[in-house]
């Protein structure tokens, strides 16, 4: 069987889907065959998402939220778990960046970064893993980053959260085996909306560039395979992990 025959006619919910990263891999969901719940803030950039979705002949529920509004999230996790009857594929992938140094970074800018990174993403993660628990069970994997784990260039913020999602991970990983599997994926750098600019700047480009083996910046597709991998009955074995999808940077 393989892995797409392994994952039609599941139902997965992607966190920032409208976009980079979260955009992808629901697209990859679809196009291996499952229904997905689009989560994201741009209602507009969601119905635009919906067409493509349906145009690989899957469904798609588009959910407007900001994930640093938890009040609204278990409300959003009931209806999504309604629409088909459950939940068997959770992928985090919303998060954001505020690019300021550790000298000038302010007290909102620290909590606008873990609203949505650490606290929104842990309080969707509970609603839908509550609901694993008394079901079935489930697959949830979470976007980290290499930073999260590695010293970047990345705001400090931003490699902090990322921090706390790696051992959030680990240890939801254990308190809720054997019934749901947790892991993550970490990509290194990426191109998406939240660094293009950044990236355009040769100085940041060769560091990015000189410290990966692969001698490439990644794309979101690059993090799709993994994700799809550790959403499927293949990696049954696996939890509590955090996959590297670094182009080789961890290896030195």
């Amino acid at each position: 069987m393989t892995l797409a025959e392994e994952l039609s006619g599941k139902r997965a919910l992607v966190s920032g889907a409208s976009r980079g990263i979260g955009r992808a891999i629901v697209l990859g969901l679809a196009h291996a065959g499952c229904d997905v719940v689009g989560v994201a803030r741009s209602g507009a950039a969601l119905a635009e998402l919906s067409s493509e979705v349906e145009a690989r002949g899957r469904s798609f529920l588009p959910l407007e939220l900001d994930l640093a509004q938890p009040e609204r999230i278990d409300e959003a996790v009931a209806e999504a778990w309604a629409w088909r009857s459950g939940i068997d594929i959770l992928v985090n992938a919303a998060g954001v960046i505020v690019r300021t140094g550790p000298l000038e970074v302010t007290p909102a800018e620290w909590d606008e970064v873990f609203a949505v990174n650490v606290r929104g993403t842990f309080f969707l993660t509970q609603a839908v893993g509550r609901r694993m628990l008394d079901a079935d069970g489930g697959s949830i994997v979470t976007i980290t980053s290499l930073a999260g784990e590695v010293v970047t260039r990345a705001a400090l913020s931003y490699q902090a959260s990322k921090a706390a999602l790696i051992q959030m991970t680990r240890a939801l990983a254990y308190a809720w085996a054997p019934h749901v599997r947790v892991n993550a994926v970490a990509p290194g750098y990426v191109r998406t909306d939240l660094n293009a600019e950044w990236l355009s700047e040769a100085e940041n480009r060769s560091y990015v560039l000189d410290n990966t083996p692969l001698e490439r910046v990644g794309t979101p597709d690059d993090v799709v395979g993994a994700v799809r991998f550790l959403a499927s009955a293949r990696a049954s074995y696996l939890t509590g992990q955090n996959l590297r999808v670094d182009g080789g940077w961890s290896v030195h």
